[in-house]
């Protein structure tokens, strides 16, 4: 059975295609956060996640299932624009679309670019004179920067569009810093220095467009998304999602189970950040992404494993808790059955008796 058939006894067909996979990336920032719930959503910010109106009543209900749907829908995760600046914060390369002066400068044109991201957001870049995309960008500096999530596989990860005007930086200190900045993103990119090579940066940011996976998509305009803030820890995700992944399967599993309320055979992290981790998980035979948040938020690698050791003695401590209730029951149950074969051989005896 496919997730889909699997989720379609659950919940309507569009919660599914809401709820099948919310990212996140996902996966940080400084201690004051902005999260989804702490800024509201104004018109500067639009877009769809999941809700409460997106959750759906299973037809034939399932008690885990309507759990996890009323967990998902309150589940904490980053802001849209606080998502789209650790997208940029964490890209070494995108994809710039610039209008393409071989037809007219009237259809754009798509190349792969290094860049780095300066404390406001917005990208810097060494473009050599020699390239296509330098010449449209000085005939018309207005074009879109693509972004992809680290690991990119494919339509269920994160992936975020800055839209802007391209323009060189003046000489002297900007130049020296944006050198400076580049470099550290880029440490072999040796060829800057090359004579054709100048700085760009993309100023005047007109909005960000965030597409987090099925479940997760919106915009927000240029000055939310400078207001917004790099998650402090999604850096660390890959290596603390390797790690549990390969050691800790039965920890996680075990969190899903207590914090989440579904009983899965199978978890993995996807990514994390600063409010919690992304999971992907297998219960029968479906496969589907989580939200599961942190008990307090992390803004460091130590923070993250502290947490993750706290979550551990807590849904370990609930699952022996469970276990030892149904060992009671069963004791229960074993004592009950025991006493009834008791009296019907004493019945039995009572009767040969008589």
């Amino acid at each position: 059975m496919s997730v889909f058939a699997f989720a379609s006894k659950c919940v309507n067909p569009l919660a599914l295609l809401r709820a099948h996979t919310s990212m996140g990336a996902s996966s940080s920032r400084n201690v004051s956060r902005r999260t989804s719930a702490a800024r509201p959503v104004t018109t500067a910010a639009s877009g769809h996640d999941v809700g409460k109106s997106d959750t759906a009543m299973p037809v034939a209900a399932d008690p885990e299932i309507e759990v996890f749907q009323a967990h998902q829908a309150n589940a904490q995760k980053l802001s849209f624009a606080d998502e789209c600046r650790t997208l940029v914060e964490l890209g070494r390369y995108g994809v710039i679309s610039t209008f393409s002066r071989e037809h007219g400068g009237e259809y754009p044109s798509g190349s792969i670019v290094g860049f780095a991201a300066d404390t406001a957001g917005r990208p810097i870049f060494a473009m050599s004179s020699m390239s296509g995309h330098t010449g449209d960008l000085k005939a018309n500096g207005r074009c879109s920067l693509t972004v992809t999530a680290p690991g990119f596989k494919g339509a269920a990860d994160a992936r975020v569009t800055i839209m802007g005007t391209v323009e060189p930086i003046p000489a002297g200190d900007a130049t020296t810093a944006a050198r400076d900045l580049y470099l550290a993103k880029h440490p072999d990119a040796f060829w800057v220095d090359f004579g054709d090579f100048s700085w760009h940066r993309m100023d005047n940011i007109l909005g960000a467009r965030l597409i987090g996976g099925f479940a997760r998509a919106g915009g927000v305009n240029g000055e939310v998304y400078t207001a917004g803030v790099a998650d402090p820890v999604a850096g660390f995700s890959a290596p603390i999602a390797s790690h549990m992944n390969a050691d800790h399967e039965d920890t996680l599993l075990a969190m899903v189970g207590h914090y989440v309320g579904l009983t899965v055979q199978k978890a993995s992290i996807a990514s994390l950040d600063a409010l919690g981790m992304n999971l992907q998980v297998t219960r029968g035979e479906d496969s589907f992404n989580m939200r599961l948040p942190f008990e307090t938020p992390a803004t460091d690698r130590k923070a993250i494993k502290n947490v993750l050791v706290a979550m551990t003695k807590t849904a370990n401590k609930a699952a022996k808790a469970a276990a030892a209730g149904k060992d009671g029951e069963a004791g229960d149950e074993e004592a009950a059955a025991g006493d009834g074969e008791a009296k019907e051989e004493a019945g039995e005896e009572t009767k040969e008796a008589v």
